[in-house]
């Protein structure tokens, strides 16, 4: 499946973020988070899974609407967000 913006699936950093609970936005348990992660450390994430992304950069998730962050977006279908999110998690922790 090739790479579609209307229906792609957004990954924003603090979900990847050690520093943040659950309340503030992580997704995954901590031994699956790093401190501070970038865009570029996700990106690298999604491209080793072999899936299609594209940056926002001036993006800002909706409860830290002051920090301009940043997501990536990913193709959906080859694999759940549920599916991606630890994947890019480990490989995260692995490369840290």
């Amino acid at each position: 499946m090739t790479y579609d913006d209307d229906n792609a699936i957004v990954l924003w950093p603090e979900y990847f973020d050690s520093e943040r609970s659950r309340s503030q936005g992580r997704r995954l348990p901590i031994k699956l988070c790093v401190k501070d992660p970038d865009l570029d450390m996700i990106a690298k994430g999604a491209m080793v899974l072999d899936l299609e992304y594209k940056i926002v950069e001036d993006a800002a998730y909706p409860a830290n609407w002051a920090a301009k962050n940043g997501c990536i977006r990913v193709e959906k279908g080859k694999m759940r967000k549920t599916d991606i999110l630890p994947a890019i998690g480990q490989i995260l922790v692995d490369n840290q």
